[in-house]
């Protein structure tokens, strides 16, 4: 599209979106929260992560470092369904389980540009 229409509006922050696009982010704020990341110096965390990389079936964060054994999630509106926080529960003891340090984010944290999201990250990516 941009570059059919290289002179349609919109396309200069079009382009500067397109090079820090990922594939596999659920939601913006999870790409804002990973933006808010990478801005301050901190590692490009991986998406989608999985306790168990190739296991379709593992439990998965929105993303994180398999390295550090460090798993976030963002949890935006549709997560206060009873549904979805039994499944959420399930979710973040696996991970607790499994040894890793797992962190949550909430709309309040994107509210305040991730800035203390980034802050509990770089803590928990000091070794232990």
């Amino acid at each position: 599209m941009l570059k059919r229409h290289p002179k349609l509006k919109g396309t200069v922050k079009a382009r500067q979106a397109l090079e820090v696009i990922l594939v596999g982010a659920d939601s913006a704020p999870e790409t804002f929260l990973r933006l808010a990341l990478t801005a301050t110096g901190l590692p490009e965390p991986e998406l989608q992560l999985r306790i168990v990389q190739d296991d379709p079936f593992s439990p998965a964060a929105a993303l994180g470092y398999r390295e550090h054994q460090i798993a976030i999630q963002y949890d935006g509106g549709h997560h206060l369904t009873r549904e979805q926080q039994s499944r959420d529960n399930r979710r973040d003891e696996s991970f607790n389980s499994a040894g890793w340090r797992y962190v949550k984010f909430n709309a309040e944290d994107l509210a305040d540009d991730f800035r203390g999201a980034v802050r509990k990250v770089r803590l928990a990516l000091r070794p232990r």
